[in-house]
């Protein structure tokens, strides 16, 4: 993604603070003396200084030398899950390499960043009780079936949040069938589509859904029956 968008708000500065914790895993790209991108692992930052990334595992010994240097500028990218649904971009420099007690890279502070919408579509925030099943044919009553809310929507897809045991597994990135009951006959709707993401908050996990293609008129009208103007 190419930076060439409008510097960011003071708004934008705090929700960056926000986004970025410990552990949280972003992309870096360095284009001098050669395009070499990683993917690593942020330790932590101090607000308008400076950020502290894992140095990459790959780039041992005198490896990349060239490229993981004092003074070399780099791009910074990292995806925004959940209700936001952004890329976010800066660029920024190496201010210095740690090498005790750990291999470390230390980042300039960025002074702008750039932010580009994932989603085509915007979503509207809801609270539509909804279940998820691997099987199309399963009843709507059925124990099988994982029960939760949905908290966004669009005809394109929607963000469902469940309470979970700390033993739960994580949905993987794979088909699946969304059932909600139509408010007009309360009768059972299945939607097929397929699991993009999956973010824990605290014991919940908000899983982000894309309904197949071949469901969209099926979706404006259900939409329609909840009273949900999508503006399309």
């Amino acid at each position: 993604m190419e930076i060439t968008q409008a510097k960011a708000t003071l708004d934008s500065k705090a929700k960056f603070c926000l986004d970025l914790l410990p552990g949280k895993i972003i992309d870096i790209q360095f284009t001098n003396p050669l395009t070499v991108r990683f993917k690593l692992t942020l330790i932590g930052y101090e607000a308008g200084k400076y950020l502290i990334l894992k140095y990459p595992p790959q780039a041992k010994n005198s490896q990349y030398s060239d490229v993981l240097k004092e003074g070399n500028g780099a791009i910074v990218r990292y995806i925004v899950e959940g209700e936001r649904g952004e890329c976010v971009a800066f660029s920024t420099t190496i201010l210095a390499i740690a090498v005790r007690p750990e291999k470390l890279i230390y980042l300039s502070y960025p002074k702008q960043i750039e932010s580009r919408q994932l989603r085509e579509v915007n979503r509207l925030q809801t609270h539509i009780p909804a279940k998820i099943s691997i099987n199309k044919d399963q009843s709507f009553d059925s124990e099988n079936l994982l029960q939760g809310i949905i908290i966004d929507i669009s005809t394109t897809g929607c963000r469902f949040t469940v309470h979970v045991n700390s033993g739960f597994l994580a949905l993987k990135k794979r088909q699946v069938f969304v059932h909600l009951l139509s408010p007009i006959d309360n009768e059972a709707v299945v939607i097929s589509a397929h699991v993009r993401n999956n973010q824990m908050q605290g014991n919940r996990l908000n899983v982000g859904i894309e309904f197949a293609g071949s469901e969209q008129q099926k979706m404006h009208n259900l939409l329609a029956a909840y009273a949900i103007d999508i503006g399309q």
